[in-house]
């Protein structure tokens, strides 16, 4: 055959190679999972967004009390 130094049988699944490439290949699956399936449907607003929204709730509170006044006037 040829007289080379690398040999296909490094890269079946117990070869040294291979070995490696399917650990690599798990860890990066595992951390595509978290990222996607836990990482993502976490309720992460920036600071800039929890306060706009703070401010859009006082607001909104402002607006309900001046239509529904808590002292009645005679």
């Amino acid at each position: 055959m040829s007289n080379s130094s690398f040999d296909i049988n490094y890269l079946s699944p117990t070869g040294l190679i291979g070995f490696w490439v399917l650990l690599i290949g798990f860890i990066f699956t595992g951390a595509m999972f978290y990222f996607v399936f836990f990482k993502l449907n976490e309720d992460d607003d920036s600071y800039k967004d929890r306060k706009r929204k703070n401010l859009e709730r006082e607001i909104q509170k402002q607006k309900i009390a001046r239509l529904y006044p808590k002292e009645k006037y005679y």
